[in-house]
């Protein structure tokens, strides 16, 4: 049997089945595999799952007696139709745990789906920081005021769940059998990537601060009379490590860190400075007595 045979027959059973109308012929998929075939049979209708795996499930029996082996997933388009802010999470004794919980309608055709989504506290922590919201990393209760807001942790909880209903084939996430999902730190950091400016500036402090030329740049601020803490006053020294190279497309060079910082987003702006300031409070107290002045 061939590929496009094995396709014809399952859409003439799921056809015969009253199913044509719901059948996402785009998002479905047939493939040969080493010792059979995989099938993947996509729906715009989550209440036909039902009849449609039990067709499937019918065809796959009928051809293995042929000494025909099938994989196959039935699955359904699902979309966030809402996102609820429930409470913060609950362990089995009751007890307050340090995450927050959301609930996710889900939708497709005639069927909703509710789906429970933790937000853990170090999920909760990454998008402070992406927030600039120092002074409540590390709080493990989430506050109204002055915290991540609730439309932002909403947002995020949405496209942490369409990008889950956004994979198909064997990395597809079933909704109905499995309504937990959970956003962890690398979750955040996916959904909230750095700007590349940002990542060049933030590279550029490392350098900066390399044990074996940070001596150097001491010494250097010590004779010019600068503040190793004036992170206004250091900025322009950031050029001298910064990596060169020209975006394509005619672009100009990055090497002047003072117009990097500047086209920065206010909150990425704010991040760089006390990511800066988190690595002068690293520099040893031995350098900090050899150069008490620029301290």
């Amino acid at each position: 049997m061939r590929t496009a045979e094995l396709e014809t027959i399952l859409w003439d059973k799921l056809k015969s089945a009253g199913l044509e109308p719901v059948l996402n012929e785009e998002k479905s998929q047939f493939l040969d595999t080493s010792d059979g075939f995989f099938a993947e049979i996509v729906l715009n209708d989550g209440s036909k799952l039902a009849a449609a795996k039990r067709t499937i499930r019918t065809v796959k029996e009928e051809l293995k007696e042929a000494g025909v082996k099938i994989d196959s997933i039935v699955r359904a388009v699902w979309r966030v139709k809402e996102i609820n802010f429930i409470e913060r999470g609950r362990s089995v004794s009751s007890g307050l745990k340090a995450t927050l919980e959301f609930e996710a309608i889900l939708e497709s055709g005639s069927r909703e789906c509710p789906v429970s989504v933790e937000v853990t506290l170090g999920a909760l922590n990454t998008l402070r920081e992406k927030l600039a919201l120092f002074d409540k990393v590390g709080f493990a209760k989430w506050t109204q005021d002055g915290d991540a807001d609730a439309d932002t942790l909403r947002k995020v909880v949405k496209e942490f769940v369409a990008l889950q209903l956004s994979f198909g084939g064997t990395s597809a996430w079933d909704p109905v059998l499995f309504p937990k999902l959970q956003v962890t730190e690398q979750a955040i950091v996916y959904l909230l990537p750095d700007s590349e400016t940002y990542v060049r500036l933030k590279v550029a402090i490392d350098d900066f601060f390399d044990p074996r030329t940070i001596r150097l740049r001491l010494r250097t601020a010590e004779r010019d009379k600068v503040k190793i803490g004036d992170f206004d006053r250091i900025l322009p020294e950031l050029s001298e490590v910064l990596s060169g190279g020209a975006y394509q497309g005619g672009q100009n060079l990055w090497r002047d860190a003072g117009s990097l910082y500047k086209s920065l987003g206010e909150v990425e702006r704010r991040r760089l400075e006390h990511y800066y300031h988190s690595k002068v409070d690293q520099i040893s107290q031995a350098l900090r007595q050899e150069f008490p002045e620029v301290f």
